[in-house]
């Protein structure tokens, strides 16, 4: 898993281990529900490095070193930043307590991909169906 195939998971086993490391790593930052601190917070619309998997991705993983951020790719292995990275996701739209004001661009979301929990043969006519549209 890397910056240019991560993909978000929305497995909830795999979204819970990203909330631990989340909060073990990033709340100091960010808040413990993302609200921000030192950070930017995380729920709202608006993103300073992009606001898809493959951009949360690339953030945490390289840091954003002139804003303190460090690089966490000596750290954390990819498996868990892609975790941390669709946990980030779930918090789109929260309303945490105390948010830090929106810092960045509005992001509007294209269609992200995500790795299917039940029914993959609708995911893959859906994506088929795009594919034939494009």
């Amino acid at each position: 898993v890397d910056d240019t195939n991560v993909i978000a998971l929305e497995d909830a086993q795999a979204l819970s281990m990203g909330e631990t490391v989340f909060k073990a790593n990033c709340a100091a930052c960010h808040g413990q529900l993302g609200e921000g601190g030192v950070g930017p917070n995380l729920p709202d619309a608006y993103w300073m490095h992009g606001g898809d998997v493959k951009d949360i991705f690339k953030t945490i993983k390289y840091g954003v070193p002139e804003k303190g951020m460090i690089a966490w790719s000596s750290q954390l292995r990819p498996a868990d930043i892609q975790r941390i990275s669709s946990y980030i996701l779930t918090l789109q739209g929260t309303n945490p307590p105390n948010p830090k004001d929106p810092q960045g661009e509005l992001y509007q979301q294209a269609n992200q991909e995500t790795v299917p929990t039940s029914d993959t043969t609708t995911v893959a006519a859906e994506g088929a169906i795009g594919m034939i549209e494009q």
